[in-house]
């Protein structure tokens, strides 16, 4: 299978070098300067809508099968249903920042006391998830996978770890205390043993 030379990436370099990626009859140009899932600070606005837009195109245009997602099983035999695939996963750490821009922006719109709020992060969430599932496939990856659960897991340590405690206009429903948990088990418990004790007394007086 023949496979393009990636692109060399090196941080603070301005001058991005492009080079053609060829995954599957799929051809793919990136020059990324960052690793972090937000806009890089150290290029031109210029060059990074550029990249933005190189990656808008190819999601559009070289991905048109099929995602394999956590709801179909097949997913977790996608060795051997790829048999040989080589997964380009620098270039695939390096461009999530592409997809958890769009998401960054949605949840800075809305106040972190509704974060915890299904309704106002679902749609967002559901659209990173996506593009993250294509983004894979087209470096030749499986989903999902090692830097994807680790971009997944930053998401939900800035957004969402604090919804285990309700988020607002959620309420949160604690424990009942111990006694009085105890003190409940114990009446019906002591009900029942009165109730056998009555039957078998009234057994003995009528004999």
């Amino acid at each position: 299978r023949g496979e393009g030379s990636e692109s060399l990436v090196r941080p603070g370099i301005v001058d991005l070098q492009a080079a053609n990626l060829t995954e599957r009859n799929q051809t793919f140009t990136l020059s990324t300067n960052n690793n972090n899932t937000r806009k890089p600070n150290n290029v031109t606005s210029s060059l990074y809508s550029d990249e933005k837009t190189q990656i808008e195109d190819e999601l559009e245009s070289n991905y048109t099968s099929a995602v394999i997602t956590e709801d179909d099983e097949s997913f977790q035999e996608q060795e051997n249903i790829f048999p040989g695939q080589h997964c380009h996963q620098e270039l695939l750490a390096e461009s999530t920042h592409y997809c958890g821009e769009t998401f960054h922006q949605e949840m800075e719109s809305i106040s972190p006391e509704k974060w915890c709020i299904l309704e106002n992060v679902i749609r967002p969430y559901h659209e990173m998830t996506n593009c993250l599932e294509k983004l894979t496939r087209l470096f030749g990856c499986y989903f999902p996978n090692p830097d994807i659960q680790d971009f997944f897991l930053f998401i939900h340590s800035t957004y969402f770890h604090n919804c285990s405690k309700g988020g607002e206009g959620e309420e949160f429903l604690e424990d009942a205390p111990h006694s009085l948990v105890v003190v409940l088990t114990i009446i019906p418990v002591g009900f029942v043993l009165v109730l056998i004790y009555l039957v078998v007394w009234m057994s003995k007086v009528q004999d």
